[in-house]
C-alpha cells in the first residue's frame, strides 16, 4: 500500500527537504514540512507539554510516527510501546531509538485485556478511526486493553477556532452532509505517491468529552494554550464497563 506520510518522515530523518501535501476531498491543499514531527520536548507545544506528563506507569502511544513522544517516554523511564500503520514511520522510530514499536492497527489492538496504564492519542490522533462511531468503538477497545485506573492523554484541533474562509466553507460543507464540523476527508501526496482517501476527525473538546463517556471514559482535566491556533489536549479516565453497543 502506498505509504507517502511514512515516506516523508524517512526522507526528512534521512535529511532530505520534504514537501508532504495534505489534499482535501474539497480540493483545498495544505503542506506539511514534517519538522512538527521531530520536535524536541522543549518545542512542545504548552498544552502537550502539559498533559504528556500525566502518561504513567506503561504507555501505549497511539500513531507514534516518527517517535517524539515515544522517546521521551523512555527517556523518562516508562515501559513504553508504540504502534502505527506505516511501516516507513516505524522504521524512522526504531532508528531513532525506540525499543518497542510494532505495525498495528489502533481500532484492532493485537494486546491482552488491561495491560496498559496509560495511553498517548497525540497529534489529532483521537480522530484517526474516522467519525465519531468509528471514535466510540476505538474507544472501547482501548478501555478493553487498558487497566481499571487507566488514562488516555490525547490532543485535537478546535475546528470552529478559525476564521479560514476555506475552512468555514467546508464546515458549511458538511452541515448541508450532516456531518460533523471536524470530519476531513483527506489523502497524502509526495513526488505523485498518492496515499487512500481516509476521514479524521477534528472534534471539539464538547465532542470529544461526550464521546469518551459513550466508551465508558470522562474528561478529567482539559488544556487549552496559545501557540498552535486551536489545538487542546484533554486527560480521558477509565470508567467502568462501557456501555454496551445495543445502547451505543
Amino acid at each position: 500500500m502506498a505509504d507517502p506520510f511514512g515516506r516523508a518522515l524517512w526522507r526528512y530523518h534521512r535529511g532530505e527537504r520534504v514537501r508532504c501535501l495534505i489534499h482535501r476531498d474539497d480540493g483545498y491543499v495544505d503542506e506539511d514540512t514534517m519538522e512538527w514531527y521531530f520536535q524536541r520536548p522543549e518545542e512542545w507545544p504548552d498544552v502537550e507539554r502539559e498533559a504528556v506528563r500525566w502518561a504513567r506507569g506503561r504507555v501505549l502511544d497511539l500513531g507514534c510516527g516518527a517517535g517524539r513522544h515515544l522517546l521521551w517516554l523512555q527517556g523518562e523511564g516508562h515501559e513504553a510501546v508504540g504502534v502505527d500503520l506505516s511501516p516507513f514511520a516505524l522504521r524512522v522510530s526504531r532508528e531513532r531509538g525506540a525499543e518497542h514499536c510494532l505495525l498495528m492497527d489502533a481500532r484492532s489492538l493485537g494486546f491482552r485485556e488491561g495491560v496498559f496504564d496509560a495511553l498517548l492519542m497525540m497529534g489529532n490522533n483521537f480522530g484517526i478511526a474516522g467519525g465519531p462511531q468509528e471514535t466510540v468503538e476505538m474507544l472501547r477497545e482501548l478501555h478493553r486493553v487498558t487497566r481499571m485506573s487507566g488514562i488516555i492523554v490525547a490532543t485535537s484541533r478546535d475546528p470552529l477556532d478559525t476564521d479560514n474562509p476555506r475552512h468555514l466553507a467546508y464546515h458549511e460543507r458538511n452541515r448541508r452532509r450532516r456531518r460533523p464540523l471536524g470530519l476531513v476527508t483527506i489523502h497524502f501526496e509526495l513526488q505523485g505517491e498518492i496515499g487512500p482517501w481516509f476521514d479524521l476527525w477534528l472534534a471539539t473538546p464538547e465532542e470529544m468529552e461526550e464521546t469518551a463517556e459513550r466508551a465508558g471514559w470522562r474528561m478529567s482535566r482539559l488544556y487549552r494554550g496559545e501557540g498552535v491556533r486551536g489545538l487542546y489536549s484533554a486527560i480521558l479516565v477509565r470508567g467502568g464497563s462501557p456501555p454496551s453497543r445495543l445502547s451505543g
